[in-house]
């Protein structure tokens, strides 16, 4: 069996991380397994990217126009969206070109290529979901709007309060091409997100399976507790509260602010606190001594 693994990057960002550890462990079990990236950082000859001067001018200016309909939204929230309306990327023509058995898709977006282009894919599709945009109007993450579990319009992202906006036309483009798409399986890579997928307008017809992201057992294993704290330089007599993400501190998702909550009133003196995943916060906690 060849698979195709379709990514905006082999190494760069979480969903990169996810979907290259995937393709090694494909390696590793003899299966055939290759990448298709638009940004290519790693040496792997199984990685095809977008790499040469031409492309990288392309996808500059297609990362440009790709976000020029978000002018229209001058008060948007932070959060990510992504309306996918460029056409003519030809990451499709590309794919179908390597002849895959099946074609595994992961983070499409950041004009990588159009919404439209799903449907000129050949060879059966499984999308893994790194966020919520394959199912939303536009956003990758809703601000527990809930509008994908109807049509999507006034998009609290978007701070809209049109019902026909960006995220009500994105939507609709979306339900055009996936009702086409008859051979697809959407993976929730937690049972929150397979959960989310499985009540939105977009996918409740669809095959939505929850399979978390694999873990090289061979580097991820148990570890004596003392020797580990000895080489990270940890306190032995103290208990360690964990937490960490990529972006931990700086994304208000991750949870940074309701830990700190949690600790403000605590007696921390035989606890110490290791966050991984981040730098430090700018903004000094009193719980963080360095």
């Amino acid at each position: 069996m060849k698979v195709l693994i379709v990514n905006i990057s082999d190494t760069d960002g979480g969903a990169a991380r996810a979907a290259y550890n995937l393709h090694s462990s494909l390696l590793a079990e003899k299966i055939d397994s290759q990448m298709l990236v638009r940004d290519k950082h790693s040496g792997d000859f199984r990685v095809h990217g977008f790499n040469c001067g031409l492309d990288k001018f392309f996808n500059m200016i297609r990362s440009v126009l790709d976000s020029l309909p978000l002018k229209f939204y001058k008060n948007k929230t932070r959060t990510m969206f992504n309306s996918a309306w460029l056409p003519l990327s030809g990451v499709a023509r590309r794919i179908n070109a390597l002849n895959p058995d099946i074609v595994h898709l992961h983070w499409i977006c950041g004009a990588m290529m159009s919404i439209e282009e799903l449907a000129a894919i050949k060879a059966p599709i499984v999308w893994s979901l790194h966020d919520m945009w394959p199912f939303t109007g536009g956003c990758h993450y809703d601000e527990f709007c809930g509008g994908f579990k109807k049509n999507c319009g006034k998009c609290r992202v978007l701070q809209s309060t049109a019902e026909n906006d960006l995220s009500r036309k994105t939507f609709k483009r979306k339900q055009k091409i996936y009702s086409g798409l008859q051979n697809i399986t959407v993976v929730g890579l937690s049972s929150w997100m397979a959960s989310e997928a499985r009540a939105s307008t977009l996918f409740k017809a669809k095959n939505v399976v929850n399979l978390p992201n694999p873990i090289n057992t061979e580097t991820f294993a148990p570890f004596d507790k003392l020797k580990a704290r000895e080489l990270f330089n940890l306190p032995i007599d103290k208990k360690l509260i964990l937490f960490g993400a990529v972006g931990a501190t700086s994304d208000p998702r991750k949870g940074f602010k309701e830990l700190s909550a949690a600790l403000a009133n605590k007696d921390l003196q035989d606890k110490e606190l290791v966050i991984f995943g981040s730098n430090k916060p700018r903004e000094k906690s009193d719980f963080i001594q360095k």
